[in-house]
């Protein structure tokens, strides 16, 4: 069937089985599916609607959890998605849960002789037979080396690769089928979540990824006084099993009991880790559920779990403080034009319709002050008219969004009356100036240059390629004659300014190379160059602008 293996197969019936039971049977005929598999109609006679007056969602969720590991992590993804799934739906989705048994110790000490080629007791002083905690994926062990260092380590469940291509194979399939057969779930680009999932999970399988992100993590806080992060153990460490440094500490939501003081300054360097994470390293940690956030003796914040990781370029970063700005400020049209900038709008979209409907949601705010502002529901109701108008989001600051919910809930237990979008605030306001430095403004000038110089390049190539189309007869180009000389003036002018334009952009982008290196003499501490540079830059732009304000064409 549709070139699935007999073990695939088999997984289908399981899959098609648990569909039955949870009442989304109709799915199988409409997919096509009936009479296809060996053994259909027996697997559909067998099972009946469990609880069938249960909620939909609800029995979706359930349904996800039994078939294990990717039907969560598919769940999970999707979770992201309040662009395109109901509300009632994520709030179910948000719930899951892996309920698996730990492996047997032996079956886990086999899988490390084979990845790191030794018994271990050749690569551990001391193995701890019980595990320190049991996931679907893998299971940790409390470990110790020969020069006495404390580890944990982190053993992938034997066989569960497989398993879970098995998965990913059939879901892929199911999801062609949809936009195949019902043109309705072409709106929820089941092919393309499945391709997210499959992305996520791959990830996760790779210990080697998950190292990386520790080591990248561990840099970006090498000189910080608040944050810890284990040191992984590179010679115990491959793709299936990752050894990393020992932390002892107590979970976050463990602190209501302390001084309130202490809280406070907890929340100060959680919330102050994270928004360097987004808008400095553009890199940061996708799961800060408590258990992952352990406080240390010394009062420092250790993170745990690296498989995964959400990713802001700095055009997304500079957009978001854009956006934040625009809502502190109550910007309505801003925050419209900013959100458009982000996100992709769809079919049929109307401009007008989505920034009324965005500025009514603003308008909500206008008499609020700042410290009563709440970053989630801002950002959770933003995407919720985007989606209304067909607006999709980047799936990074989808992940971004439900992190800041996430840990907006943690610092609210530590601290009720932390503001997290006013300390927010000053990270947004340093991207927004760092656009106007000279080194910023030299290399987007600098880019601009080259851009220019590689469509000035092509110009000639493409020229060529429209005139032979056209005397192939592959296209059409018609001229009408009117006023030719006049145009010709006009061209020759916007040539001329053009070029002065150029000149203008060169002298700013060299003084900013001064300016920034400090050459030559200094006045006042600033290179006397560069103020000359741009002093006749200015000179030159105000004769440019002056000149056009006189032809009446701005």
């Amino acid at each position: 069937m549709f070139g699935l293996m007999r073990k695939e197969i088999r997984r289908l019936r399981v899959i098609v089985g648990a569909m039955t039971r949870y009442g989304f049977g109709s799915l199988i005929d409409r997919l096509h599916l009936r009479g296809k598999i060996p053994l259909m109609e027996r697997i559909l006679r067998r099972w009946k609607i469990l609880e069938p007056d249960i909620p939909s969602s609800e029995r979706l969720r359930r349904m996800l959890e039994e078939l294990g590991t990717t039907f969560i992590k598919l769940g999970q993804v999707l979770s992201l998605r309040k662009d395109i799934i109901p509300e009632k739906f994520i709030s179910e989705l948000e719930k899951l849960q892996e309920k698996v048994a730990p492996v047997s110790v032996e079956s886990v000490k086999t899988q490390i002789q084979k990845e790191l080629g030794k018994p271990v007791g050749e690569l551990f002083a001391f193995f701890d037979e019980k595990p320190l905690a049991a996931a679907s994926i893998a299971q940790v062990h409390r470990a110790k080396l020969f020069d006495g260092r404390e580890v944990v380590v982190k053993v992938q469940r034997p066989g569960i690769e497989e398993k879970i291509r098995i998965d990913l194979e059939i879901l892929g399939h199911i999801a062609r089928l949809l936009v195949k057969y019902i043109s309705e779930s072409k709106f929820y680009d089941p092919v393309g979540q499945v391709e997210e999932v499959k992305k996520t999970i791959l990830k996760e399988l790779n210990f080697d990824t998950e190292m990386r992100h520790m080591q990248r993590f561990r840099e970006n806080f090498a000189d910080s006084k608040d944050i810890f992060v284990p040191a992984v153990i590179n010679e115990l460490s491959c793709m299936r099993v990752l050894t990393m440094e020992m932390s002892y500490g107590r979970k976050i939501v463990e602190l209501r009991d302390e001084d309130t003081l202490f809280k406070q300054e907890i929340a100060r360097k959680f919330i102050d880790s994270y928004l360097k994470q987004v808008f400095q390293d553009g890199f940061f940690h996708a799961d800060p559920h408590p258990g992952n956030i352990l406080i240390l003796e010394d009062g420092r914040l250790c993170f745990h779990d690296f498989g995964m990781m959400g990713y802001m370029s700095q055009e997304l970063r500079e957009n978001l403080a854009d956006w934040l700005i625009a809502v502190l400020d109550k910007d309505t049209d801003a925050v419209a034009d900013v959100y458009l900038r982000i996100g992709i709008a769809g079919e049929e979209f109307n401009r007008q319709a989505f920034k009324k409907d965005m500025g009514n949601f603003i308008e909500e705010y206008y008499n609020l002050p700042i410290k009563e502002f709440s970053l989630a529901p801002i950002m959770e109701r933003s995407i919720s008219i985007g989606r209304a108008h067909n607006i999709t989001v980047p799936s990074d600051l989808l992940l971004l969004g439900k992190v800041f919910i996430t840990i907006e809930a943690i610092v609210r237990e530590l601290d009720p009356k932390f503001n997290f979008v006013e300390s927010m605030q000053p990270y947004a306001k340093t991207i927004v100036r760092n656009r106007l430095s000279p080194s910023r403004i030299a290399k987007d000038g600098l880019k601009f240059i080259l851009d220019l110089q590689r469509v000035l390049n092509e110009a000639p190539k493409a020229l060529e390629i429209l005139t032979q189309n056209i005397r192939e007869g592959k296209g059409e180009l018609t001229l009408k004659h009117e006023k030719l000389e006049d145009m010709e003036k006009h061209i020759d002018k916007a040539s001329n300014r053009l070029a002065f334009a150029i000149v203008v952009a060169a002298i700013i982008i060299g003084s900013s190379f001064i300016a920034q290196y400090n050459v030559g003499p200094s006045i006042w501490g600033f290179s006397a160059l560069g103020i000359i540079g741009y002093t006749l830059a200015a000179l030159l732009g105000l004769r440019l602008i002056w000149a056009i304000i006189k032809s009446g064409r701005m």
